[in-house]
């Protein structure tokens, strides 16, 4: 009976073990809650960018979705040979421009849906300030495109420091 015990207790330290190895080997990826940004209505357009692309790949959680395009369009490459964002996205919709249309397509995503993606976006204002918003339009905007964004755009909104 001891040696039944022992061979199940040792299972048992032995499953713990390489379970917890597994857990361990992992990679292990931290959630960045996205910062406050402050910019002034004179922001230039090299700071709207930087600011946007920390957010895009950081705290903005752009990447879940948007970095592999299984889930949503990606937006970091040419999808379906349709260009960068920043070429295509004055295209997607006739009377409206580039700025407007990624804009619309964060605060009301439902708007503008790619074929072939489910509604799964959620209203990025309701996580994202204003200025947070026009930031990662600015970024997706140089990506092949001109950046038209603005301190205007943000303080229109209320939204400038």
């Amino acid at each position: 009976m001891l040696k039944t015990n022992l061979s199940i207790l040792a299972v048992v330290i032995g499953c713990l073990a390489v379970f917890t190895w597994v857990a361990n080997a992992i990679p292990q990826i931290q959630s960045d809650v996205p910062e406050d940004l402050v910019l002034s209505d004179d922001v230039t357009p090299e700071e709207l960018i930087a600011a946007g692309e920390e957010l895009y790949n950081g705290g903005g959680g752009c990447t879940a979705c948007h970095g592999l395009g299984e889930r949503a369009p990606n937006l970091l490459t040419d999808h379906a040979g349709t260009g960068l964002i920043g070429e295509r996205c004055a295209n997607r919709v006739p009377g409206e421009d580039c700025k407007q249309y990624l804009h619309t397509s964060m605060v009301d995503p439902n708007a503008y849906l790619v074929e072939g993606f489910a509604p799964i976006m959620l209203d990025a204002s309701r996580t994202l300030s204003s200025v947070q918003i026009w930031a990662i339009v600015a970024y997706l905007q140089s990506l092949g495109g001109e950046v038209t964004v603005t301190g205007a755009d943000f303080a229109d909104d209320g939204g400038a420091a």
